[in-house]
C-alpha cells in the first residue's frame, strides 16, 4: 500500500502502529504448557523473533511509534478453567504466557519508540481475584474466571446449533456485565473496558510524547 500510494509518507510519520499477539496464534500448536522446556522456549523464540522483525520493518516505512501487547494470562480463560468448573486458572499455561512476555520484553528493549502493552497485567488484576475481591475494577465482575456464552458440550463452542437452527447448545447470561469473559477465550464489552481503562493512561503518555 506503500508502493502503490495508497498510504503516504506522511500518513505513516503521523500514525501508531499496532502489532497484535494474542492466544490463539499459539492455540492448537501443542506448544503452551505442553511440551517440554526447552521445545517452549525454541518456539516461543522463534515467534517473538518475528514480531520484532515485523516491528523492525514499521519502523523502516516509516511510521514513528509502535505498539506491540503482550500475552494475556492464557490459562484463565475459560477454555482452561471449565475442568476445574471455572475455579482456578492454569498455572502451566499461564506460565507459557510469561516466558512469550519475558521473551519479548527482552527482544524489545533496545528498540525506540515502541511500546509494550501490559494486557497481562490488566487482565491479571481482574481475574485472579475470588468473587467479591481485588480492585473496584474487579469487584464488578461477579463471575470472572467462567464464560457468560457456555457451550452445553465441552467439545463444543458458544453459538453453536443443532442440525435445526432452532437447537440451541449454547446458554447465555442475563447479564454480561458480570462476566469478564464472554466466550472460552474472549472478554466481555465490560471486560474490555476493565481492561482499558487501566492501559489507556500510559498508551496516552506514549502516543503524546515527543
Amino acid at each position: 500500500m506503500v508502493k502503490d500510494g495508497t498510504i503516504t509518507e506522511k500518513q505513516l510519520s503521523h500514525s501508531v502502529a499496532l502489532v497484535a499477539f494474542s492466544g490463539n496464534d499459539y492455540a492448537g500448536t501443542g506448544v503452551i504448557g505442553l511440551s517440554s522446556p526447552n521445545d517452549i522456549n525454541a518456539y516461543i523464540g522463534k515467534v517473538t523473533k518475528e514480531i520484532a522483525a515485523n516491528v523492525d520493518q514499521l519502523l523502516k516505512l516509516g511510521v514513528t511509534k509502535v505498539l506491540v501487547n503482550n500475552l494475556h494470562p492464557i490459562g484463565c480463560t475459560p477454555s482452561y478453567t471449565r475442568t476445574n468448573n471455572y475455579t482456578t486458572c492454569d498455572i502451566f499455561e499461564n506460565l507459557g504466557a510469561s516466558l512469550h512476555n519475558d521473551n519479548l520484553k527482552q527482544v524489545m528493549t533496545s528498540k525506540k519508540n515502541v511500546y509494550i502493552v501490559d494486557v497481562y497485567t490488566a487482565f491479571t488484576n481482574i481475574v485472579d481475584h475470588v468473587a467479591g475481591k481485588g480492585s473496584e475494577l474487579s469487584k464488578q465482575f461477579k463471575r470472572k474466571l467462567s464464560p457468560c456464552c457456555e457451550s452445553l458440550d465441552s467439545d463444543g463452542y458458544c453459538g453453536q446449533q443443532g442440525e435445526s437452527s432452532a437447537e440451541l447448545l449454547y446458554t447465555v447470561c442475563d447479564n454480561s456485565n458480570r462476566f469478564f469473559y464472554w466466550d472460552d477465550m474472549h472478554p466481555t464489552h465490560a471486560g474490555w473496558e476493565a481492561v482499558m481503562k487501566q492501559l489507556e493512561k500510559p498508551l496516552r503518555e506514549f502516543v503524546n510524547q515527543a
